[in-house]
């Protein structure tokens, strides 16, 4: 289907309108949570802790890697990411063990929830309902798909709005503020529709730097279960020490396509090694473009990388002449399972 045509029938669920109020759900959740008194001293009453776990899945994790990348360099605590069952083994009562679960169910997050009470973690859970609910969120009529994978802002605004709530970024509201304000002016004239028709019938493979790893991420799980179109990424510099030797072969690999995200918060010999990636690449015969993020501040980045991508993700969705929301495999996986779904 071109994307020019009338496409509405394709997207039932609401896949686009999702996407269009991404930055309401973030507004939405962080509000919620801002007002919710048990984070700072009601049923959850959090102390002095020396380290920050955020447990969760998919994209309630990725809001987590997100904000992973933001206090990297100005946040003097460890903050880890945990995606498995249970924990690792160095916590201990002095960490903060925050679970991210959108639906509240995944089994995946109530492992680790029930690990850090073991423990004796200072646990805050965070959901739109179900088993994991000290924080709860009404997404109201943000994310009208009801998926995950249409929510991130949801689980992104929500894990800020307890950040912010307990200290570890004091500056969230006025941050978050000049972001989406970026953001929605960068989305009237991004070039995503003409990016998704570039990559389409190819297997996308996407590179980005620090500090957007997490948003990259993000990006790369957006596409593949909006599109359901095979999606890899690769972070710099290391991608430089893994791949550069292994994209001739076989014949099927010269026709991936590959974009650059372009960040002037890259460190400087990152953005040599793009430079000379793309150029080898030419060399090669592969087809390579980049997209330049436009944002002033590295969380603006971080949502404007990710964001893109979901709506390349939706728009390659179209292009197949498929409808975005469905998920039909992810169903039978957790039937298989016998789990409540996400």
């Amino acid at each position: 289907m071109n994307l020019n045509e009338d496409y509405t029938k394709l997207d039932p669920s609401g896949v686009e309108r999702a996407l269009t109020l991404f930055p309401n759900q973030i507004r939405e959740s962080f509000t919620q949570v801002k007002n919710y008194k048990s984070v700072t001293g009601g049923a959850v009453k959090i102390e002095n802790y020396d380290a920050v776990v955020v447990s969760g899945m998919g994209g309630s994790s990725n809001a987590g890697k997100i904000i992973q990348g933001i206090l990297e360099d100005n946040y003097n605590k460890p903050f880890i990411v945990y995606n498995d069952y249970g924990l690792p083994n160095w916590l201990n009562k002095n960490t903060l063990v925050i679970v991210n679960s959108y639906s509240g169910n995944t089994e995946e997050s109530l492992s680790s929830y029930q690990k850090a009470k073991e423990i004796g973690c200072q646990v805050i859970g965070i959901s739109t309902g179900g088993k994991i609910n000290d924080v709860v969120i009404d997404p109201k009529d943000t994310n009208p798909t009801g998926y995950p994978k249409t929510g991130l802002g949801v689980s992104l605004g929500g894990l800020m709005g307890v950040l912010d709530a307990i200290g570890c970024m004091p500056n969230a509201k006025q941050e978050l503020e000049t972001a989406l304000t970026e953001l929605n002016e960068t989305r009237k004239t991004w070039n995503v529709k003409e990016m998704a028709e570039n990559l389409h019938g190819s297997i996308p493979v996407l590179f980005g730097g620090r500090p957007l790893l997490g948003a990259l991420k993000a990006g790369r799980n957006a596409m593949c279960e909006i599109s359901r179109n095979f999606t890899e990424f690769y972070d710099f510099p290391e991608v430089n020490h893994v791949l550069v030797e292994a994209v001739g072969k076989p014949a099927a690999a010269l026709q991936k396509k590959y974009l650059f995200f372009e960040s002037n918060f890259n460190h400087e010999r990152v953005k040599l090694r793009y430079k000379i990636t793309k150029d080898i690449f030419a060399e090669q015969g592969l087809q390579s473009t980049a997209y330049s993020l436009q944002s002033s501040t590295v969380l603006g980045q971080s949502l404007e990388l990710a964001h893109y991508c979901a709506w390349l993700g939706f728009y390659i969705s179209i292009l197949d002449d498929t409808d975005p929301g469905p998920e039909p495999w992810i169903l039978k996986l957790k039937s298989v399972l016998s789990q409540s779904v996400h």
